[in-house]
């Protein structure tokens, strides 16, 4: 995706304001998200094998020197997927980034079933990410995929958490797009 469809879609002028943009759609209003959605998924060519984002983050929002930021590639995250992927069950991502390792095993998971076989609350995801310029994109690029699960904007070497968010697929469909819910500091979330 490049920054020109970026600055189109999300109504930004400047780079560093697309991440609000993007949390304010994914926590916003539900119409005014799907269409935006659709939107995307239209200027990918409807191709979610691979992180939309992954480029553009790493060119204009990585840290790499203050944190060490880096990405795993493409071809990395595939084999990874394909080798250590279970057929049913969860997975845990602790440092997800915008989710391209996610993506590439949700990617290896659906292609392996045909799509009404697919059922996202049988292959639930629990990931950390630190940077508060990542989870929006992180947000987007689970939700939309329809992905179930867990997602902590925090340290997990420190086990210290900014915010929770859970992902929910309500009608459990491989071709529906998953909601973003923030959980309150009190919420109790059962971690997998």
């Amino acid at each position: 995706m490049n920054k020109e469809d970026c600055f189109r879609i999300f109504h930004v002028e400047d780079i560093m304001d697309l991440p609000q943009s993007v949390m304010n759609v994914v926590m916003g209003d539900r119409e005014q998200r799907d269409a935006i959605y659709k939107e995307l998924l239209s200027v990918n060519h409807h191709d979610m094998s691979f992180d939309w984002f992954r480029q553009l983050y790493e060119e204009e929002f990585a840290q790499r020197k203050k944190q060490k930021q880096d990405f795993t590639p493409l071809e990395v995250s595939e084999i990874v997927a394909m080798l250590a992927l279970p057929t049913v069950g969860s997975i845990h991502e602790p440092t997800a980034g915008t989710g391209g390792l996610i993506i590439s095993a949700w990617w290896e998971q659906c292609r392996r079933v045909i799509p009404w076989e697919y059922f996202p609350s049988k292959h639930m995801i629990t990931v950390w990410e630190l940077s508060d310029r990542a989870i929006p994109l992180l947000l987007l690029n689970l939700s939309i995929r329809g992905i179930m699960g867990y997602v902590y904007h925090g340290d997990v070497l420190e086990r210290t958490v900014k915010a929770r968010y859970i992902l929910l697929n309500q009608k459990d469909d491989a071709l529906g797009f998953s909601d973003v819910v923030k959980a309150e500091p009190g919420d109790r979330i059962v971690e997998q």
